[in-house]
């Protein structure tokens, strides 16, 4: 007995159905002040043509901020004792305190105060960090230290030259934070001890790094997301009207929070629309500058 044939067409429909696959879109980077960037994935049930939130199977939405504190002459200052060169030029040293009591070297730039203070304390086992030693940096209102554990009656490594080079890299120091120190130190090519004398320039960059990832296991399509469309390789946003963002929305007395890859809806948008990111504490968003229809805010990446 033949199937009838609406049976059958009901059948091939539901099997080419069931060929779309997921899609995975790779989101075009957001720069916005400040060093933010908004960037991520976004994955479709594979529909081509509008979509909803419900077509958004999977999102990887991260907000990430990188401050960096930069030490330089610019900074004035040197502190250098029990700082040495290795004979062969290649190895900077800290001597440590002889017995975790009594001092042992520092090696310093910038200001510690009085005054304004903008300094990066690169090792220091003298006084209250006599034993272990600490790397400090100061910027304004922001600092943090790390305790360096060093052993006492020893040298601790500071930063490294090549061959025939007197420009030393240091032995990058991450902090509790999660803030990096990392930079360089330039001297006049002398060995064994030196003191402030023999330093010429220096540049050292305390990075911080803040990262908020949005998922679905922390957030959610924001009730605003409309005009949202895929053609297979591209997802775009629909200019007016159009809107995609993910994160938590307000519940007041809570003020949510979230990314907005495309904003050409909200009553703050420019015509051209916007991007950008907001918590309870901070909005911050930046012209797309778009004068189109669809706003390509993702590619399937080859």
């Amino acid at each position: 007995m033949r199937a009838p044939l609406t049976a059958l067409l009901g059948t091939a429909m539901a099997l080419a159905c069931g060929l779309a696959s997921a899609t995975v879109f790779q989101l075009a980077p957001v720069k916005l002040p400040g060093g933010i960037t908004v960037s991520g994935t976004v994955t479709t049930d594979g529909t081509i043509g509008p979509l909803t939130a419900a077509n958004l199977t999977d999102w990887s939405v991260s907000v990430r901020q990188v401050q960096r504190f930069v030490f330089d002459p610019s900074h004035p200052g040197v502190q250098v004792s029990g700082v040495s060169v290795s004979a062969d030029g290649r190895k900077m040293s800290v001597r440590t305190s002889p017995d975790g009591v009594n001092d042992g070297g520092l090696l310093a730039f910038g200001s510690f105060g009085p005054g304004p203070e903008y300094g990066v304390q690169v090792a220091n086992f003298t006084g209250a960090y006599a034993d272990g030693g600490v790397a400090f940096y100061l910027a304004g209102p922001a600092f943090e230290w790390q305790w360096l554990s060093a052993p006492n009656a020893s040298k601790r490594l500071v930063a490294k030259a090549a061959p025939g080079s007197s420009v030393f890299k240091l032995v990058p120091v991450g902090f509790p934070s999660g803030a990096v120190m990392s930079g360089t130190i330039t001297t006049d090519g002398r060995t064994g001890a030196i003191d402030a004398s023999a330093i010429t320039d220096w540049k050292i960059t305390a990075a911080l790094v803040d990262e908020v990832r949005y998922t679905p296991a922390n957030s959610s399509v924001l009730p605003a997301t409309a005009g949202l469309s895929s053609d297979g390789t591209t997802l775009s946003v629909a200019r007016p009207g159009g809107y995609f963002g993910v994160g938590i929305a307000p519940r007041p007395p809570a003020r949510g929070q979230g990314a907005v890859p495309a904003d050409f809806a909200s009553a703050t948008a420019p015509s051209g629309g916007q991007a950008g990111y907001w918590n309870a504490f901070t909005f911050q968003y930046v012209g797309l500058h778009f004068k189109g229809s669809a706003w390509p805010i993702a590619t399937v990446q080859p």
